[in-house]
């Protein structure tokens, strides 16, 4: 196979770097989140802010530019799914981690790349080749690595694998429109229609569980942190996905979990192990390789 660098739009260097500063900015959210755990907070009161607040920073931003949500009828049902498919993928990723390791729970949410590579292929919007099936595994296995699910052998938890499913269904469900919406629409107002219905779904799990707030400085500190990685990263993802489309976004995103781990270390202290390493140099080598060589318009 005769491999070639491509040359990239301007919007594709946009999307790209949109894309990689939004992984490197969600990647400050767990470990944060972790740390507010740590100080009396609940799942509940970290999702329920976290979404509240992207919903209102997305329609503020909508406002300053004036644009104007919900002006299309016909984009409704598109709107209602994808802040459905939103609302269902964060709470499958922390219902899952309930019954999981973080770890296996990240691997399987990411497996909606694979999903995304089969169903753009369907949909004849790429073409499968070496480059993107070779580099689509070999980066969930860097994930794997780099998350040591290989450590982990109690993992048969049927509620558990079945939410972490969810969010990978929900989770390439929302990509794919929002790549598709994003295309034909300012992504902004993609995305601020689409969290106000994310935000109403996640008001019904207080019937569950009441939010609970931490207890210290430090932890309403890292409750900020948790914020505003959400909302900043939240911008680069919609702008990212509708100037990548969703494969190549998605791809992207396995940036996410390798600078969780790095900020783990730099947050609440974890280490590294040399297998991590050699984890987030198999994705950085898989993620720069698609790029550079899949020479197909997503």
């Amino acid at each position: 196979m005769n491999l070639q660098i491509q040359s990239f739009s301007k919007p594709q260097i946009i999307g790209i770097l949109a894309t990689i500063s939004a992984a490197i900015i969600f990647g400050v959210y767990p470990p944060a989140a972790k740390a507010a755990y740590q100080e009396g907070a609940n799942i509940i009161f970290i999702v329920l802010i976290t979404t509240i607040c992207r919903m209102a920073a997305l329609n503020i931003a909508v406002l300053i530019k004036r644009h104007k949500i919900f002006k299309r009828k016909e984009d409704y049902k598109f709107t209602v799914l994808a802040g459905v498919c939103q609302a269902l993928s964060v709470i499958g990723i922390f219902g899952a981690s309930y019954y999981l390791p973080g770890a296996v729970v990240i691997i399987i949410m990411f497996t909606y790349s694979l999903m995304l590579l089969a169903f753009s292929a369907f949909k004849n919007e790429i073409k499968l080749n070496v480059v993107n099936i070779g580099t689509t595994i070999f980066a969930l296995i860097g994930l794997g690595l780099v998350l040591k699910v290989y450590e982990y052998s109690n993992i048969q938890n049927i509620i558990g694998i079945s939410l972490a499913f969810m969010a990978a269904l929900t989770t390439f469900a929302r990509t794919y429109i929002y790549g598709q919406q994003g295309r034909k629409r300012n992504p902004l107002t993609v995305g601020a229609e689409s969290f106000i219905v994310a935000s109403l779904c996640v008001l019904l799990l207080m019937f569950w569980e009441m939010p609970e707030i931490p207890s210290s400085q430090f932890g309403i500190t890292m409750t900020a942190l948790c914020v505003a990685a959400s909302v900043l990263g939240t911008f680069g993802m919609f702008y990212g996905v509708a100037m990548l489309g969703p494969y190549h976004f998605s791809m992207l995103m396995k940036l996410e979990p390798v600078f969780t781990t790095i900020f783990g270390i730099l947050l609440i202290g974890d280490l590294l192990s040399l297998s991590q390493y050699f984890g987030i140099a198999v994705v950085l080598i898989s993620l720069i390789s698609l790029q550079l060589f899949d020479r197909q318009k997503t």
